[in-house]
């Protein structure tokens, strides 16, 4: 990617000079969005931002760099659509596709149709390529185009960055989940997604599973609260995960079989979960009493700075039991999953301890 100097600014210059510099500094800072974009798919792809101290993407560029929401998401859609685009992504990468073409090919290319868009943006100019982009677009209704650029509404977990190892193997965490939608299905679900971000319903960093697992808790959490017979403070649902009680080693209950857990992700189940033994009654990690006063007093968000999640509360040892810590409300902090499992990641995990089940509804 070629530098290109910034033109010192130098008032009551000639008009010529001017409109050269100021046509110097736009095709500046075209190249240094070019750029970010790059680097932001870069620490996207390697999973970086953990390495850098924080949970998720999107709290790295709104804590960590300091910018904008908006800024994220559009760093974050022409990111998305550039992996999906690899001819696309190598013509930004050499410097033959500025940003502003770059944002207008993706709107229309297919991995069947970029080659050709990715030539028309270099071989004409930005005016040209937008009306063509507009035509295209013109031809199909809004839904179709959007149907027909995805294929398929994929929702999979992404694979973890930071793998475990149990039993001396390489824990494989991931899993996928993929729904096919019609372009009405899928223009209901963008435009529903959209509406929440703009409404902030949704945590920092939140994925399009957590949004189906968020929206699947409210539905029913909302049955448990019209029915009679429903306890208030009894979990919407419960997971269950066995541990060897030799080796430590555990593993959730699916209806795929049993799914290996990392340590960070046992350590993080460990700070709060509901322990079972043979022989004697279950027990809660934290008295149920001072977990309620907990939340209350975090007020049912996550304290992660930026995030403040709302779903999947855990509450987190500021200083961990193995460690001399108290189950005391000063020493516990609410967190999301997501959070919760990226402190245990970051700091290594504590010793397991023997944890059958965990609740999940928070």
């Amino acid at each position: 990617m070629p530098n290109l100097d910034l033109p010192a600014f130098v008032p009551d210059r000639p008009a010529a000079t001017v409109d050269a510099s100021l046509r110097q500094a736009l095709r500046v800072c075209d190249r240094a969005r070019e750029c970010a974009v790059l680097w932001f798919a870069e620490v996207q792809r390697r999973g970086l931002y953990r390495d850098l101290g924080h949970a998720s993407m999107e709290l790295y560029v709104v804590e960590g760099l300091g910018c904008s929401r908006n800024r994220y998401w559009q760093f974050k859609r022409l990111t998305d659509q550039l992996e999906a685009l690899p001819v696309l992504k190598a013509a930004v990468a050499d410097g033959q596709v500025g940003w502003t073409k770059a944002q207008q090919v993706a709107r229309v290319a297919t991995a069947e149709t970029e080659a050709a868009w990715v030539e028309r943006a270099v071989e004409g100019g930005r005016r040209e390529l937008a009306v063509a982009v507009r035509t295209a677009l013109g031809r199909r209704p809004a839904g179709v185009r959007r149907a027909e650029a995805a294929g398929q509404l994929a929702l999979g977990v992404a694979p973890a960055q930071v793998s475990g190892t149990v039993v001396g193997e390489i824990v494989d965490l991931s899993a996928n989940i993929s729904l096919r939608a019609d372009a009405v299905q899928l223009a209901r679900f963008e435009a529903l997604l959209e509406r929440a971000r703009k409404l902030r319903l949704l945590p920092a960093g939140s994925d399009r599973l957590d949004v189906v697992l968020a929206g699947l808790e409210a539905l029913v959490a909302a049955a448990d609260a019209a029915s009679t017979t429903a306890r208030p403070t009894a979990p919407t649902f419960q997971v269950i995960v066995q541990q060897c009680p030799e080796c430590g080693a555990a593993a959730t209950v699916t209806q795929r079989g049993e799914r290996p857990l990392a340590p960070a992700q046992v350590a993080a189940i460990e700070c709060d979960a509901r322990v079972k033994r043979a022989g004697a009654p279950n027990r809660s990690v934290i008295p149920p009493s001072v977990r309620t006063a907990v939340l209350a007093r975090d007020r049912h968000r996550c304290t992660t700075p930026g995030c403040g999640a709302t779903h999947f509360l855990e509450v987190h040892h500021v200083v961990a039991r193995s460690r001399g810590g108290s189950n005391k409300a000063e020493n516990l902090v609410t967190l999301c999953e997501r959070c919760h499992r990226y402190l245990h990641e970051r700091d290594g995990g504590v010793a397991p301890a023997q944890v059958d089940s965990v609740p999940a509804a928070r």
